[in-house]
């Protein structure tokens, strides 16, 4: 796998069979098989060098998007920020790459290099109180505490517990300064004494006078969509998991395209999209009847890319209450063609939320369930009819029964157990019948 080139600057020459046409194209050539090269064979370790390059400059926050995308879809697993495994800049562990902390808004080069030399000087941290205690927090402020805490940094101290150390932060902070003060007068709290110098009294260890875990506020968590939000505001990116999670299956059942599939179409072509609303922004018509009337530019972004939108005044009037950054939305439309432009604009005719959508183009719905002669099976027949029976509506059931052979049969249910597919509780039918045996069908 090793070549030799001798150039002669500027001038043609012969590499192996193929004519080389100057000293510039032969180094792209020799940087280009170098780079690809380490990409097939030191897949993580290039991902991780691509990711670091682009890590102090705020204005490529799409490009480190892109590149952790590429890097999943490559099969390497990249980690959410975490204070007790990343470094300022992103590493590999055991072939998974470990988030680079200077990722993080607001926290720095500065700040993620204290936090590493903390954690190397003592060990792990153990929670939030043992962390402020232990970095500088001229270094690393409340504000930069706060953002990695959103980001997810320290989940590794509590999980679901997000809301409740940014309210506990100031505590714990001001906990830390009065233990720095006490320590520069020469004075030992009471909890110092008891430990004994190794930081446990009683065999668990203490932090401030709590166990792990004591100390923060009891507050419920953050709702999954705020906290992805926050996260994002954090990272610029969503990292642990997407809004579009949730929704993917249900938007995936009743669009006609996906994004990546739209900048393929030609114009005129009627499309049904679905995905998150991303770069909202509204404008004001200058000309036409429209003049002085709103209308909206945005993106509508699924696990396959993004397409442009365009609601204009009449539309906007009709679906602004909708319209905000981050819902969830289906889209009914045309694909336009601007002359001279990179991909298509979307003109939007018709907005429907996931359960407008689930309502109106909900075709059937099929439960699958294993039969076999015996009560238990009797018991989940049951269940089913009382939770058909408390849902009905106009969307027909039915009922796919494989037995015992793997052999299927699959009966259409009476009217009295036509159901409203949006008011049906999906995961109440699946305790009774399982995981996966309620699918929805989409005309």
């Amino acid at each position: 796998d090793t070549y030799d080139l001798t150039v002669e600057q500027d001038h043609n020459f012969v590499a192996n069979g193929l004519i080389v046409h100057n000293s510039h194209t032969a180094a792209y050539a020799q940087i280009g098989y170098q780079t690809g090269y380490l990409k097939a064979h030191y897949t993580a370790e290039y991902m991780a060098a691509l990711l670091s390059s682009e890590i102090d400059d705020g204005n490529k926050r799409d490009v480190m998007v892109d590149h952790i995308a590429d890097a999943r879809k490559l099969g390497v697993e990249v980690l959410a920020p975490d204070v007790n495994q990343g470094r300022a800049d992103f590493d590999v562990v055991n072939g998974r790459i470990v988030f680079g902390l200077t990722a993080i808004k607001g926290l720095g080069r500065g700040a993620a290099e204290e936090i590493v030399r903390a954690r190397e000087a003592g060990g792990r941290f153990r929670d939030l109180f043992d962390f402020c205690e232990r970095v500088d927090l001229k270094a690393v402020p409340k504000a930069a505490i706060e953002k990695m805490i959103q980001a997810g940094a320290m989940d590794c101290f509590a999980k679901n517990k997000r809301k409740a150390m940014v309210l506990g932060l100031p505590r714990a902070a001001e906990a830390a300064d009065q233990k720095a003060a006490d320590k520069k007068r020469g004075q030992k709290s009471f909890f110092d004494l008891m430990a004994d110098g190794d930081g446990e009294a009683d065999g668990s260890p203490k932090v401030n006078g709590f166990a792990r875990g004591e100390g923060l506020p009891d507050a419920e968590e953050w709702p999954e969509m705020e906290k992805l939000k926050l996260e994002k505001e954090a990272l610029d990116f969503y990292i642990s998991s997407h809004p579009l999670a949730s929704q993917d299956v249900q938007l995936r059942r009743f669009r006609t395209h996906d994004a990546a599939q739209v900048a393929k179409l030609q114009a005129g072509v009627e499309v049904r999209v679905g995905g998150m609303v991303v770069q909202f922004g509204t404008r004001v018509a200058k000309g036409g009847r429209n003049a002085g009337n709103k209308f909206a530019l945005f993106r509508i972004e699924d696990f396959t890319g993004q397409v442009k939108g365009v609601l204009w005044s009449d539309q906007y009037q009709r679906f602004q209450n909708l319209m905000v950054e981050d819902a969830i939305l289906l889209f009914e439309g045309k694909v336009d063609w601007r002359e001279g432009s990179a991909e298509p604009d979307l003109i939007i005719d018709r907005v429907l939320t996931p359960e407008e959508a689930k309502q109106e183009f909900t075709r059937g719905m099929v439960l699958r369930m294993d039969y076999a002669d015996d009560e238990e099976t009797l018991r989940k027949l049951d269940g089913v009819k009382l939770v058909l029976q408390q849902n009905r509506g106009p969307c027909p059931v039915y009922l796919a029964v494989r037995d015992g052979n793997g052999k299927t049969a699959q009966f259409k249910l009476g009217p009295d157990f036509a159901i409203n597919p949006t008011a049906l509780p999906v995961d109440k039918m699946e305790l009774i019948l399982g995981p996966g045996s309620v699918l929805f069908t989409a005309r």
